[in-house]
């Protein structure tokens, strides 16, 4: 077992010593059939660990219900005989005897299972024959207790608040430690120095730690129910109410009375007024909106009751602001110190015993109908009306933080527009400022030796009357030129010395210190910020006042308000003026990131009067970038809250009751240090003050100006420990500058502050930048616990809704699975008619292919034929063509013959028998009756008639053979476009049966129309009429040929 993970193991006897618990509460995050059951800690629970760590273990808040007392035995050895206790006389408990305690153990992570698990298996392989026997008792409620005691005896050795145990686990099944089980539980006074252990426990019989584990849930729920009644709708809100009690001073002025030792120094018969501060501290994320006061309420005495209270008169009531954003009221009433109810506020005490007095203050808060009542008791003593008080470091207030507890009134029944019901209003107790803001240790405090005689003379009685109220305006003040001859040889021989681009000369130091002669001056303030030949920034800054500027009209206002009692800035548009402008101007287009800020008016003023004024924008653009004056201006003034923090921490180790009485009177101070930080010192106090001062700055830089400020206050250290909040605003505002009117004064200031010691800026440096990023990552405990709380609470509603939502799911997609069941039984159904459908379709299908292939092959048939037939026709048209050629050749000879050698005598005899040769001929082919007929003479033709005869039958042969040409063509076409449908309608599945059967039955007809017209082709008589009307010519037979083709 690694160390880390368990801590420490320590003996039962020692371990089981009682302890003192924080109290606190808690919430289980799942209570089920799961092996472990956790209570996270809510923000109630951190608050009570805050406020009452050390409640008595025994006083049960709550109210218990009803439950069964159990007795389980966690062991299969007989029990021994057990005697009644305090524990047996409870009623809702559950009792485990006989069971193991292993020991404990530090724990780290209390929450974690696994380290958990860990410590109960190392205690377990560690525990031997010797351990210890007890018997644990669980309560069934949050508010009870687990009780552990001795089996023997029953005395109780331990108990552990259930709403303190953290977690639960028991063994892991399979494991040495399956029969364990463990708790942790935090100790410790405060929440802070809360430590946490982890308690294991071991039963003989595995089977009872489920018992156990189902107790432990059991309370554990209870736990989870409580907080969430009592959450419900309620909300906290804390407000600091502060007194101050004022008495008459004599002068028609009240002044604050002093507090000490938490009583109210007051004069008896002396005039009083009573004043109380009311603001909301920032720990709740809502304000509350205070309309107005209802009434201020006095009374002697303490725990007075309501009706004893004496109102008193009202003479103001004002709203402001705090730090934090958050509005503060201010009450005012009359003491009437001769008002008879007030008498025993009159009369003298002794200075070791005092009087109660209650100041209450009844406040109207929008929203709540009744007046909510802050009620302030506080001591007093009374002196005599003559007593003079004095102290340092004295308080004028008491602080008191009160607790409204409201309850959110439902929206559906408001109450006169009100929305919150008060549920209770308790005080928390005195506040005291000073350790709660800085928690100051004065005892450790050291103070500086060289800050010790930095006192300034007290003003005579001449001074005051010549001061009055008014402060002095800037840039007052004459600079004498005189100098000694120790000056004039001793600065002689730095100017002399002191070339362009070489290192300071060592007596420079503290002849700077001592002071520059004003003559020398502006010459001494270019070479220290080596700055007095820069032609380049000369003519840069020549350039710039060419340019636009966007702070014009700032800038313009500012000069008339800047040393506005030097004779050099006097006059509106004077010289002074028009450069101080052009010097304000150039900076701002220079440095755009800075820009003009008013502060950089007064310093430019100041180099102004001791140099040219191109040199004094060079020497203002050293200052700002060289000496990183600028980088107080930046990033929201970030830089100068860090000067400030620096100034405070010196102020708190070197001034320590100047800063003590700060504190009390709550002076911070960037209201005072602010303004001489930005304008290093020039925008109050006179200018042989001022000079001096810019004389050390360029001289030793940044760390002048924690010098100079800590000298001032320590000079003006004993006027500042007497004065009010007002008085001393006042004194830094009105009389400190005015201390330093003469040279003298100034000197002996400045030669004070370069002797202060200021080594540790780098360190204050590193404490404010950590304390930024703890600012910046602190949550308030209260804040956070209420933004857990809250998540928590939105964490359950979203699972609450989840859940529904869930069930709602399931019941639609249980309704879904219904309506897809029934979709899917029609689909089946549909599905086997679409089946049964494209089975019909295949065989039609398959009987339009027999179909086809029939006509298909019936087509080959009858073109195959058709092609003899064609086929005989040419050979009969090519034979009869030869023949005629041939007869008509034979002919043609003969007629040559007969010509050339018969006579025309005999040359026409055998013409005519030719003739009655062909006439037989012919006359074979005629009808009998023509044959045999008596009468008839048989023709005679000539050879031409023959010739036109046989050009007739030719031409009918011809034209037949077109028909049958025609007749093929016409039939492929059909049978491509049948092919075509066919195709088509293979590829749609969809297609009816009445599609087949008419094309069936269009196919069939169509062969039949081939077929009869196959048949029946052109007959000889439709030749011869053919041929008859062509007047028996060749040319007429080829045009009827041609004709037929077409």
């Amino acid at each position: 077992m690694e160390e880390d993970t368990v801590a420490a193991t320590t003996p039962p006897i020692k371990t089981m010593d009682k302890v003192d618990l924080v109290d606190g509460k808690s919430s289980n995050d799942k209570v089920d059939g799961s092996a472990n059951a956790q209570v996270s800690t809510t923000p109630e629970v951190k608050e009570v660990l805050i406020k009452d760590p050390l409640q008595n273990p025994d006083s049960g808040g709550g109210v218990q219900g009803a439950g069964d007392s159990v007795a389980v035995p966690c062991s299969t050895k007989s029990s021994p005989s057990q005697s009644t206790t305090d524990v047996k006389k409870q009623d809702n408990f559950v009792i485990f005897h006989c069971v193991s305690y292993l020991g404990a153990a530090i724990i780290k992570e209390p929450r974690c299972e696994t380290e958990i698990q860990k410590i109960m298996g190392f205690l377990n392989e560690q525990s031997s024959d010797k351990v210890m026997t007890v018997s644990v008792s669980v309560d069934i409620h949050a508010d009870g207790f687990v009780i552990v005691c001795e089996e023997d005896n029953q005395l109780e050795l331990s108990r552990f608040k259930i709403n303190q145990i953290i977690f639960f686990a028991r063994g892991s099944s399979g494991t040495s430690a399956s029969a364990c089980f463990a708790f942790t539980s935090s100790h410790g006074e405060s929440y802070e120095e809360a430590f946490f252990q982890c308690h294991a426990f071991r039963c003989d019989v595995p089977e009872a730690v489920t018992h156990v584990f189902t107790s432990f849930a059991r309370a554990f729920d209870s736990t989870k129910k409580q907080i969430e009644n009592k959450i419900e709708a309620q909300e906290n809100f804390v407000f600091e109410v502060s007194l101050e009690i004022k008495e008459d001073d004599g002068k028609g002025h009240y002044g604050p009375a002093p507090r000490d030792k938490g009583f109210f120094k007051i004069r008896s018969g002396i005039p009083k007024q009573i004043w109380l501060t009311i603001y909301q501290l920032p720990d709740s994320a809502r304000e509350l909106n205070v309309e107005r006061c209802f009434g201020l309420l006095l009374s002697p005495g303490r725990h007075v009751r309501n009706s004893d209270m004496q109102l008193v008169e009202t003479i103001s009531w004002s709203i402001g602001s705090t730090n934090y954003g958050r509005r503060s009221y201010v009450v005012g009433g009359i003491w009437d110190t001769n008002d008879p109810a007030f008498e025993p506020l009159n009369q003298e005490t002794s200075k070791d015993s005092g009087v109660f007095l209650t100041v209450a203050v009844d406040l109207v808060i929008k929203g709540i109908q009744e007046p909510i009542r802050f009620a302030l008791e506080n001591k007093a003593r009374i002196y005599p009306s003559t007593e003079r008080f004095w102290m340092l470091g004295r308080k004028y207030h008491f602080t008191q933080q009160f607790e409204i507890t409201l309850k959110k009134i439902d929206a559906n029944t408001p109450k006169n527009g009100n929305s919150y019901q008060v549920i209770s209003t308790r005080a928390l107790g005195e506040v005291d400022k000073s350790k709660v803001n800085f928690n100051l240790n004065f005892t450790s405090f050291i103070r500086s030796s060289s800050i010790g005689s930095l006192d300034l003379d007290t003003p005579t009685k001449d001074d005051e009357e010549s001061d009055d109220d008014e402060p002095l305006q800037s840039g007052m003040g004459e600079i004498s030129k005189d100098c000694t001859d120790e000056q004039i040889s001793a600065w002689s021989e730095i100017v002399t010395n002191w070339t362009l681009g070489t290192a300071r000369p060592k007596q420079l130091t503290p002849l700077v210190k001592a002071g520059i002669p004003d003559t020398i001056r502006g010459e001494m303030w270019l070479r220290l910020a080596d700055c007095q030949d820069d032609s380049v920034l000369f003519e840069t800054y020549k350039t710039l006042l060419g340019k636009e500027c966007e702070n014009e009209e700032v800038i313009l206002r500012d000069i008339t308000r800047t040393f506005p009692a030097n004779d050099y800035f006097k006059e509106s548009g004077g010289k002074g003026q028009e450069q101080l402008h052009r010097i304000s101007k150039g900076y701002a287009v220079y440095d755009t990131e800075v820009g003009y800020c008013q502060g950089i008016s007064f310093i430019g003023a100041a180099l102004l009067l001791q140099m040219p004024e191109e040199q004094a924008f060079c020497l203002l653009v050293k200052i700002m970038y060289n000496y990183q004056f600028r980088d107080l201006y930046r990033d929201g003034f970030d830089n100068l809250h860090l000067k400030l923090h620096q100034l405070d921490r010196l102020i708190e180790e070197q001034i320590p009751e100047l800063w003590a009485h700060f504190q009390e009177l709550a002076i911070e101070s960037h209201m005072y240090a602010s303004q001489w930080f930005l304008t290093l010192f020039t925008a109050k106090f006179p200018l042989v003050f001022v000079f001096r001062v810019i004389d050390v700055f360029l001289l030793d830089g940044t760390k002048t100006l924690f010098q100079v400020a800590l000298a001032l206050l320590a000079a003006a250290r004993k006027d500042l420990l007497v004065l009010d909040f007002e008085g001393v605003l006042k004194y830094f505002r009105v009389s400190l500058p005015k201390k330093f009117k003469t040279a003298e004064a100034a000197h002996s200031l400045i030669r004070m502050a370069t002797q202060i010691k200021v080594k540790k800026l780098k360190k204050y440096e590193a404490e404010y930048v950590l304390a930024k990023e703890q600012e910046k990552n602190y949550v308030d405990p209260l804040t956070r616990l209420q933004r857990e709380n809250k998540k928590l609470m939105e964490d359950m509603i979203r699972y609450e809704s989840t859940i529904t939502n869930l069930v709602l799911s399931k019941t639609a997609a249980e309704e879904a699975a219904i309506a897809l069941d029934e979709e899917l039984i029609r689909t089946k159904n549909t599905l086997k008619e679409v089946e049964d459908f494209n089975s019909r379709l295949k065989e039609e299908t398959n009987s339009v292919k027999e179909l086809f292939q029939r006509e298909m092959k019936q087509y080959d048939i009858e073109s195959e034929k058709k092609s003899n037939i064609i086929a005989d026709y040419k050979r009969t048209c090519s034979n009869l063509s030869s023949q005629l050629e041939q007869a008509q050749k034979d002919t043609r000879e003969r007629n040559k013959f007969f010509q050339s050698n018969l006579c025309p005598a005999c040359a026409h005899f055998v013409s005519v028998a030719i003739n009655i040769a062909g006439g037989n001929k012919n006359s074979e082919t005629g009808s009998p009756s023509e044959q045999y007929s008596p009468s008839h003479e048989p023709p005679t033709l000539s050879t031409d008639e023959t010739i036109k005869m046989l050009e007739n039958e030719l031409a009918k042969t011809k034209i037949a053979l077109a028909e049958a040409e025609c007749r093929n063509d016409d039939l492929s076409h059909r049978l491509s476009i049948s092919q075509n449908e066919l195709e088509a309608i293979r590829t749609n599945s969809s297609g009816s049966t009445w599609l087949w059967k008419n094309l069936s039955f269009t196919k069939d007809k169509d062969h039949k129309k081939i077929s009869q017209s196959s048949s029946n082709p052109v007959s000889m008589d439709d030749c011869s009429s053919i041929s008859n009307s062509s007047n028996g010519s060749t040319g007429n037979a080829n045009m009827n040929y041609s004709s037929g083709k077409k």
